[in-house]
């Protein structure tokens, strides 16, 4: 069996904490885009995009907490740095600025309070229509999660979904349309519940479950995404969860990462000849590597892909 062996110019941090880094300089790249060259506990380099933070004041010479979002399969790190005012899962008052009408890309209208932050920053809140007239120079918002420096709010005591959807539930939906995304050219199945209530399915993790427009699929509401949508799960049209599969073993990859960690992935290939990574921690002891096939058990699905569980 091929072990691919890759190394990390970066430290095997772990997703969700938050660490200090140093901050060493601004790079200016291609096409004038700066960037903050970070430095991790080990002692290794990190760049983050300087024009997300241009409100943070950060310096060179200075240290900065920053969380892990996410560590890719490839090893490369993505973090956050702690905004220097706004904590997620806290709420503030904001400066009221106005209230606006719109259709959102269901051609559905949508009720939009925009406020403004403490560095003066306009920010999108999505409302209902009984909660759309402010009487007051601030509105009161919960601060649902800070990506990229962004703020994604909601106003408090207003929830604009369901009360009746429940993570987790299955629901059969009809694909009543399909659309690209003007503001970010991704392509999208519509998809229309029960109570004709539309959501959204983007296409590229799909294409292979050969969905139409005008088939009934059943899918899983999975979580509720910072914008006010929620993320759907749709049966798989082969595998199933809890239940056992062979899969053919292609390779395994070795992440070598700069604080002499090593990380293992097992790569097989699902019944659409997609490549399906399970992550084998910093040991493949335990593993027949020369095994052509492993048994699995099908965990979940995350867009369109079965987790997978070794059977040893």
């Amino acid at each position: 069996m091929v072990i691919n062996t890759k190394k990390v110019n970066n430290s095997k941090l772990a997703e969700g904490k938050y660490y200090w880094f140093n901050i060493i300089k601004i790079l200016e790249l291609d096409n004038n885009n700066n960037y903050y060259v970070l430095e991790d506990p080990f002692g290794y380099k990190v760049l983050m995009p300087s024009e997300n933070y241009k409100d943070y004041d950060l310096k060179p010479g200075e240290k900065v907490l920053c969380r892990v979002d996410k560590i890719n399969c490839s090893g490369k790190m993505f973090v956050e740095p702690e905004h220097p005012y706004y904590k997620e899962g806290q709420t503030y008052y904001f400066k009221y600025i106005e209230s606006k009408e719109r259709f959102n890309f269901f051609d559905q209208k949508e009720h939009i309070i925009i406020v403004s932050d403490v560095f003066n920053n306009k920010w999108e809140v999505k409302t209902k229509p009984e909660n759309f007239t402010i009487n007051s120079d601030e509105v009161e918002c919960f601060v649902e999660k800070i990506k990229k420096g962004k703020l994604f709010l909601r106003k408090v005591n207003d929830n604009t979904t369901s009360q009746m959807i429940k993570l987790g539930q299955y629901e059969e939906f009809v694909i009543v349309d399909e659309k690209t995304d003007p503001e970010n050219n991704r392509q999208y199945y519509i998809l229309e519940d029960k109570d004709h209530n539309k959501h959204l399915l983007q296409k590229k993790h799909y294409y292979k479950y050969r969905l139409k427009t005008g088939q009934k699929i059943k899918c899983r509401f999975d979580k509720l995404s910072i914008k006010g949508y929620y993320y759907l799960e749709p049966v798989h049209p082969y595998y199933e969860i809890g239940k056992k599969y062979n899969f053919p073993l292609v390779r395994i990859d070795k992440l070598v990462f700069s604080n002499n960690i090593n990380h293992y992935s097992v790569v097989v290939e699902d019944l659409f000849g997609d490549e399906v990574f399970i992550d084998w921690g910093e040991s493949i002891d335990d593993l027949n590597i020369e095994a052509e096939q492993v048994e699995c058990l099908v965990k979940d699905f995350h867009r369109g892909k079965p987790v997978l569980q070794i059977i040893l």
